[in-house]
């Protein structure tokens, strides 16, 4: 579970990056080399974003889910032993 929140995380911060990048005071009032570098970061952010931190992100929580399920079946097999026919057993008939 703490990878998933890591990987959110990691998109929130990616995201917030591309929202100030867009922001329209950021391109009046900063200079010309400075938003070029802001850019070329973004866009590696934005790499890694789409081709590490999104497939792990699926994998990992393919993988927590496949547990879950495979933990449920168990759980079941368990509770099916109190479905077993039970034997009658007389205790007498003078009470």
């Amino acid at each position: 579970m703490k990878t998933h929140v890591s990987y959110f995380a990691s998109f929130l911060v990616v995201s917030c990056f591309e929202m100030s990048y867009l922001s329209p005071t950021f391109s009046t009032s900063t200079p010309y080399l400075e938003i070029q570098i802001y850019s070329g970061f973004v866009q590696i952010f934005q790499m890694a974003q789409m081709f590490v931190l999104g497939p792990r992100l699926i994998l990992s929580l393919r993988e927590y889910h496949a547990k879950l399920v495979a933990d449920s079946d168990a759980a079941t097999v368990m509770t099916s032993i109190c479905y077993q026919e039970r034997v009658h057993v007389e205790t007498g008939s003078g009470v």
